[in-house]
């Protein structure tokens, strides 16, 4: 028989912390003959059940009432036996009390026998559906910060015991999630667009606080969190995935705006310190906020409102007290107590080894595995510009390092497990002046340097050297040869040093900026030396708009962070000596001043004093600026990886406000 009942819903407020207790008054209609009338409410202090969003006039409180096209599912239970019931729809003559209550009118699903008990489910504002082994799940994937008018989906369920024949019931509806939301102020005098999301400050610490697509033990992206309406728990189920839409958010000159999400927070854990995040229109990557939010001591309830404000003054985004002053910017976390002024560093299994300066003309080695502690510090000689590489033989990861001595030539040493070798000399060709060296070991343990060598010929234009101790001494050989010829009055210079990286096969990739003049014109470009071949990045042009920064060997190939024509990029490098492909994309932010490259394509350098640092998160890239972090002018800033922790980047820095060497923790899922 396909009988029918009318269900009753009434609206309550969505209420901040201290929501009122007045009870909801059910007004309750004469049951028509052969129907069922089922009362359903929210609990007294609990939020709405619907769509209809707007807050309350100089409160906090968010009100929801229902409107036209609301919808609800349904799903029946007998005899161990659940069927799915029809999707309705609301109509406008079933909305009475000014939206705060709505009857629906649902049919009785064949194999349910109304004379006999039932239960009856119903789900509110989410997708959901039924299992094959009887399991109503919900899914409780979250949307984007959003308007608050915009936002029409507030999940509610609950679930009524129907005694066999009756008329009449109540089903008690219960949230199951909270509105996180945001009040944002332009105070700038251009309008602005952007999408907005949160996200954990502290990755390496922290975990995250509501469910989110790929939230399962894996990381599966694949993975979506449904709630399960009968046993109460969430599961992660693998299916196709189908991301939210971008939400672009505009902002005019001196106003606010009130967004709002709605999420499913996870039970018993607490909001941690979160940045707020911008990605400006058609960018694929995002930007974090000048400062953090603290952690909240407490865990997020379901049925409440949270608010949080924000604000952008046309060049950073803040967190703000409710009257848009910005919070105290954070401190960097995992400081360490090592003192000194940071040139390089690398990573091994389950270390990290970096080099540096105290302001004393030496240059020390020191090394960490919890970023956070050092196993000890030992000086390696006087001298600058020193490079560090971690050697891969059979598991030993054992640390090599160069530097340029106070009197002009290449120092090398490595570490044997026991105890630092004596430094081995590389020495100028001509009695010139050799410095800029850089270093990188191949899987037999040997040493591949690259150098400047102001007579690496026997002119004395300076030449890019290579040098390599397969043979158990250094053979040096001239790379590219600076030259100038006098008779046709042209030449070739190499000025601005060269970056080394050795692939899998032990083959080398050298780097170096070049310039070629001839009276009246000048040509630059970046030129490529491999083990067989030679090339270049891009044809010569006559404006000086190339650099070298980084490289680092990959596989069958190399990667390299560099600039060409202008424009700030990583690329990788065949054996050919050519560019075979782009990594990922240029990079978005091209005022910053690079750094390094880590084996992963994660880049680190400077934006103005800032650190700035780039990432992956699967297929995602993310460029940002920590602006509570000020690196210390004359260091470097390295992203390292180690190689039993794929899920994290390393990024090492001196910090300007006491000269010690911290590192930023990031996590990371390079592009598959």
């Amino acid at each position: 028989m396909n009988n029918k009942f009318f269900l009753w819903v009434v609206s309550a407020l969505l209420l901040l912390v201290g929501c009122t207790n007045d009870e909801i008054v059910n007004e309750q209609q004469t049951p028509e003959e052969g129907k069922i009338t089922l009362t359903v409410s929210m609990p007294g202090e609990s939020p709405e059940t619907r769509v209809g969003l707007a807050r309350q006039e100089g409160m906090k409180n968010i009100i929801v009432t229902w409107r036209v096209g609301d919808q609800a599912k349904f799903f029946f239970e007998q005899n161990a036996s659940i069927v799915e019931g029809a999707l309705v729809t609301l109509t406008a003559e079933k909305i009475t009390m000014g939206g705060k209550q709505a009857a629906f009118a649902v049919d009785i699903p064949d194999g349910i026998n109304g004379q006999n008990p039932y239960t009856v489910y119903m789900v509110h504002g989410a997708e959901s559906k039924l299992t094959v082994d009887g399991k109503i799940l919900i899914n409780v994937t979250p949307l984007e910060l959003m308007p608050i008018a915009d936002l029409h989906d507030v999940p509610v369920a609950g679930s009524v015991e129907v005694a066999g024949g009756a008329s009449v019931g109540d089903i008690p509806l219960q949230h199951l999630g909270t509105l996180q939301c945001v009040t944002i102020k332009n105070s700038s005098a251009e309008s602005v667009q952007f999408s907005l999301y949160l996200d954990l400050a502290n990755w390496e610490v922290d975990d995250f606080w509501f469910y989110w697509i790929g939230f399962d033990n894996d990381y599966n992206p694949n993975s979506v969190p449904y709630y399960n309406l009968k046993s109460g728990q969430v599961e992660n189920i693998v299916e196709q995935v189908t991301m939210p839409d971008e939400v672009l958010i505009t902002i005019v000159p001196n106003d606010t705006k009130l967004l709002a999400q709605w999420i499913m927070p996870v039970p018993d854990m607490h909001t941690p310190e979160i940045y707020i995040f911008r990605s400006m229109p058609g960018s694929q990557y995002s930007y974090s906020s000048h400062n953090t939010k603290p952690e909240r001591s407490t865990a997020m309830q379901t049925g409440k409102v949270y608010h949080l404000y924000a604000l952008w003054d046309g060049t950073d985004l803040f967190f703000t007290d409710n009257t848009f002053t910005p919070l105290t910017p954070p401190q960097p976390p995992l400081p360490s107590p090592l003192e000194g002024d940071l040139m390089h560093a690398d990573g091994g299994d389950d270390y990290i080894g970096v080099v540096y300066s105290k302001n004393d003309g030496n240059v020390y080695y020191n090394s960490t595995q919890d970023c956070s502690n050092w196993l000890g510090e030992t000086l390696l000689g006087t001298g600058t510009e020193a490079r560090i590489a971690i050697d891969r033989i059979d598991g030993s990861y054992k640390p090599h390092v160069v530097f340029t001595t106070s009197d002009n030539k290449i120092a090398y040493t490595k570490y044997d497990g026991t105890a630092w070798s004596d430094l081995v000399y590389i020495e100028s060709n001509f009695s010139g002046a050799c410095s800029l060296p850089d270093i990188d070991v191949d899987v037999n343990g040997y040493a591949h340097i690259t150098y400047t060598d102001t007579k690496g010929a026997s002119d004395i234009y300076q030449d890019i050297m290579y040098a390599e101790n397969s043979t158990n001494s250094f053979v040096k050989t001239v790379i590219f040869n600076g030259e100038y010829d006098y008779e046709y009055k042209n030449g070739n210079y190499y000025d601005n040093g060269s970056r080394i990286a050795v692939d899998e096969a032990g083959n080398y990739y050298i780097m170096a900026w070049h310039r070629y003049y001839e009276p009246g014109y000048n040509g630059y470009n970046i030129k490529i030396k491999t083990s067989t071949s030679s090339g270049n990045t891009s044809p010569t042009t006559n404006t000086d708009h190339h650099a070298i920064y980084d490289m680092v060997g990959y596989s069958e190939s190399a990667y390299a962070l560099y600039k060409d024509n202008g424009v700030i990029r990583t690329g990788s490098i065949s054996l050919n000596g050519t560019i075979t492909s782009e990594l990922y994309e240029a990079l978005e932010t091209q005022t910053i001043i690079p750094h390094s490259l880590s084996p992963r394509s994660e880049v680190a350098g400077l934006s103005g004093t800032n650190l700035f640092v780039k990432y992956h998160d699967g297929g995602s890239g993310y460029e940002t600026v920590y602006h509570y972090i000020t690196v210390k002018n004359n260091t470097r800033v390295v992203v390292v990886n180690k190689d039993n922790d794929y899920d994290y980047a390393y990024v090492f820095y001196t910090d300007d406000t006491d000269s010690k060497i911290k590192v930023k923790q990031i996590e990371t899922r390079p592009a598959t």
